[in-house]
């Protein structure tokens, strides 16, 4: 027998032998694709959203510095965009370490609202076409899922199994690997790491780490954030300068709504760009053929980090 679940505008179909799901979302197809007249997302006359769900108001109480709305095309019914600024130019790299740091701490808040209606919260941003961006104007998203997604409990599992024979999560036997070998490191901050994953499935894939377990990413202190934002602008700013035309999807890797104790989980953030179309090999294997080697990703960006910072 096949499964089948409603869906906020279409279904989710579970595959019979894997028992992976398939999203079916119609609704979907009549997103827009760039602004044939006025940005919606912008300030003023031309501002077209649904009501909002959150605000964080600017410093004079009068504007905003970050909406949350519904998504309209939603694919589910907790289905938020951020949007990030009321600046259609505003980017994170050319923005500064403070309005970034808004951007986190509304993910924060909109992950708690959301999670309790969902059994996992997926918080995510494009940048560029290639990324699926619909929209210039800055914006994240949160979509609350009602099953946990295949990929989620493959690793759940993996963590609590090395939680269990090693008594310490594998991220914090993973970064100590990667300090070990040090030919992968991208930056290394107080508290937070980035590096360049052993086995990527993206050519310049980067990770953000803690250097502090903790499995909820909602519940990372105020000073922690700001360090996030810092190093976020650093790196993708570095990949914006080995990258021409850089498109890249961020992917907020946090504790399911009920584990966010589990002693073997770890947040991170991945940020993946998007350089290649997957072929045949790759639709067929599901394996992924990355063209350029870790190692060489993290010189090639810890070289322009240091060139940038005037660090030696």
């Amino acid at each position: 027998m096949t499964t089948t679940r409603q869906w906020h505008g279409g279904e989710l179909r579970q595959q019979r032998l894997t028992g992976d799901w398939t999203i079916l979302a119609p609704g979907r197809a009549a997103r827009p694709h760039g602004e044939t007249g006025g940005c919606p997302f912008c300030p003023g006359p031309g501002e077209d959203t649904p009501p909002e769900s959150w605000r964080l108001p600017a410093v004079d109480g009068v504007g905003w510095r970050v909406r949350a709305v519904p998504n309209r095309y939603a694919l589910s019914d907790r289905h938020e965009v951020i949007i990030e600024s009321p600046r259609h130019d505003w980017d994170p790299v050319t923005g500064s370490d403070a309005e970034l740091t808004d951007v986190l701490f509304t993910w924060q808040q909109r992950h708690i609202a959301l999670r309790g209606y969902a059994a996992q919260v997926v918080i995510f941003r494009n940048h560029g076409r290639a990324a699926g961006t619909s929209l210039s104007h800055p914006h994240s998203q949160l979509a609350g899922l009602p099953v946990l997604a295949p990929g989620t409990l493959r690793r759940l599992e993996a963590f609590r199994e090395h939680h269990r024979r090693f008594g310490r999560p594998f991220a914090s036997d993973e970064l100590a690997e990667e300090f070990a070998v040090a030919e992968r490191i991208v930056h290394s901050a107080e508290n937070t790491v980035v590096f360049a994953p052993f086995a990527p499935t993206a050519a310049y894939e980067l990770r953000l780490v803690p250097r502090r377990a903790r499995a909820d990413f909602a519940m990372v202190p105020r000073p922690e954030l700001r360090e996030i934002a810092h190093t976020l602008r650093l790196v993708l700013g570095a990949l914006g300068e080995e990258i021409a035309d850089l498109a890249y999807n961020i992917v907020v890797d946090t504790a399911p709504t009920g584990w966010e104790q589990a002693p073997f989980l770890t947040w991170s953030i991945h940020i993946l760009p998007r350089r290649t179309v997957p072929a045949g090999l790759e639709s067929a294997t599901g394996i992924p053929v990355v063209t350029t080697t870790p190692e060489r990703a993290a010189a090639c960006l810890k070289a322009r980090l240091t060139k940038a910072t005037g660090a030696g």
